[in-house]
């Protein structure tokens, strides 16, 4: 199988395109996906889509807080690159784990999708350049970004590049210190969100911070469930997640405990008179976050429900459903608030504290 996808035919796949994108396909004996397909798959494009949201919500907080300098080349720019950045650490980390012996071809990580280093999807040479490919285009961008916005964003890259590149790798590998949930709530919060508002305004006010909080905590609670699905592989391998530190009850009631905090916090800044209510379109969203907390309640079933897209993925994947559905509606809630705002700039904005 593996031989055989390395040497697919030649010829382009777009059917495979859209799945690739969107979830984590695998494919049969008898079907060729192009190399576009493969290379989404090796680095987990389905989840980089939390990377874009995180860029694209820095670029509304300046329309919120700097409209005159607001930059839609800049938003997209930066929403790139730290798309780049997401895939090209997803792929370092799949190398680093690969190499340590976490990930092998009975390991939870490659049953639920290929695990390029371990199930060769490509040579690891061709790993080796096509990773450096994508960190290069990613910093090159990020050296754009600092030559036009100053210096002050080589701060925001060197510690996205540390947290992202070593969250798995040698010489201090996060994850195995429990360190990767912390390391992924600053990373999709104050360094993606505030480094795209800061790009653009060289300031970096603490509401664009507060604001950048709800998102990141879904980001994390997709963290929490992957590192739940696989807490006893994780224990029996000494991989020290947060979840295997804080023990598998404690890690389901912190995980509770994030998503209550992402709906309060749309309501203090409400209450602060950071945002309008429009924001409050997040309650949307409650239906899957009541489904994932109820989940959370109930021991992890022995067959997969029918929901289930790659088992062993069970927490995770509905952790990110909600999150997906939370982001989405966040970004819904500041657009809708500066249209209020552009339709009656003199509005004032409600505050309660």
């Amino acid at each position: 199988m593996a031989q055989d996808i390395v040497n697919a035919k030649k010829g382009l796949t777009p059917q495979y395109w859209l799945p690739a994108l969107y979830t984590l396909p695998k494919f049969g004996a008898d079907e060729h996906p192009d190399a576009l397909t493969r290379w989404l798959i090796a680095s987990r494009a389905s989840v980089v889509v939390m990377s874009l949201i995180s860029g694209l919500l820095g670029g509304l907080l300046v329309l919120v807080g700097a409209p005159s300098q607001f930059s839609l080349g800049l938003t997209l720019l930066t929403a790139l690159g730290l798309v780049l950045a997401h895939a090209g650490s997803n792929l370092v980390n799949d190398y680093w784990d690969a190499r340590h012996g976490i990930d092998s071809p009975d390991s939870p990580r490659v049953r639920y999708s290929a695990q390029a280093f371990v199930t060769g999807e490509f040579t690891k040479r061709q790993l080796l350049l096509g990773t450096g490919i994508i960190l290069a285009c990613a910093a090159a961008i990020g050296l754009y970004l600092a030559y036009v916005a100053g210096a002050g964003v080589l701060v925001f890259m060197g510690l996205g590049a540390a947290i992202l590149l070593f969250y798995a790798g040698d010489p201090f590998p996060l994850k195995y210190r429990g360190l990767g949930e912390i390391a992924v709530l600053l990373v999709w919060g104050p360094l993606m969100v505030g480094g795209a508002y800061y790009i653009q305004t060289q300031t970096l006010p603490w509401w664009t911070l507060a604001a950048s909080l709800p998102y990141a905590l879904g980001v994390t609670t997709v963290l929490f469930g992957k590192h739940l699905d696989k807490v006893d592989f994780d224990a029996s391998n000494k991989t020290h997640t947060l979840v295997v530190l804080l023990g598998d009850r404690n890690a389901r009631r912190v995980t509770r405990a994030l998503i209550a905090l992402m709906y309060l916090l749309p309501l203090v800044l409400v209450a602060m008179g950071i945002f309008l209510p429009t924001i409050l379109l997040v309650a949307f969203a409650l239906p899957l976050a009541a489904w994932v907390w109820r989940l959370l309640g109930a021991p992890k079933p022995a067959t997969p429900p029918s929901w289930a897209i790659r088992w062993p993925l069970y927490f995770v994947s509905a952790a990110f459903i909600h999150n997906r559905r939370f982001g989405m509606l966040y970004l819904l809630g500041i657009i809708l608030h500066l249209v209020v705002m552009a339709l009656w700039p003199g509005l004032q904005m409600p505050k309660l504290f």
